[in-house]
């Protein structure tokens, strides 16, 4: 049974048809402890029939350590967006609501694989000489 509504189906196609390359969803997930994992599940299984170009693979946190390390990912549920190559988008929660918005945003940048950052902004970044990790939390409060 499809997550979303008809309605809410058509607009998710209308949002996702800029893509332009293919985007894997890599969905970690755990059995216990997780009280969204079977929402967040829910919710990318429906996303390839938005669009095909996305696909969904499913792991498990407790299960597949050499994929969590290789992702970085931290929590469940846990989504590493993957385009052309692994740029570090990962979405942590579950993506309902105002979240659904981001995860979106992150699949249709890593489907255009241009980050939107200014040539001022590039330059800057590519003078950095360490890892640096940029983390984004949102609310609608």
């Amino acid at each position: 049974m499809s997550y979303f509504s008809d309605e809410e189906m058509k607009a998710l196609t209308e949002r996702l048809a800029g893509m332009t390359n293919p985007v894997r969803l890599v969905l970690f997930l755990q059995t216990f402890g997780c009280d969204t994992c079977a929402t967040t599940k829910r919710i990318l299984e429906d996303l390839p029939r938005a669009n095909p170009l996305i696909t969904v693979d499913e792991k498990n946190m407790v299960l597949d350590t050499e994929d969590v390390d290789r992702y970085g990912i931290v929590a469940a549920p846990g989504v590493a967006i993957i385009g052309d190559r692994d740029r570090g988008l990962r979405s942590y929660g579950a993506p309902d609501g105002y979240e659904l918005l981001s995860l979106l945003e992150g699949i249709l940048l890593a489907s255009s694989g241009d980050s939107g950052l200014s040539e001022e902004a590039r330059a800057l970044v590519a003078t950095l000489t360490e890892p640096r990790a940029l983390q984004i939390f949102s609310t609608p409060t």
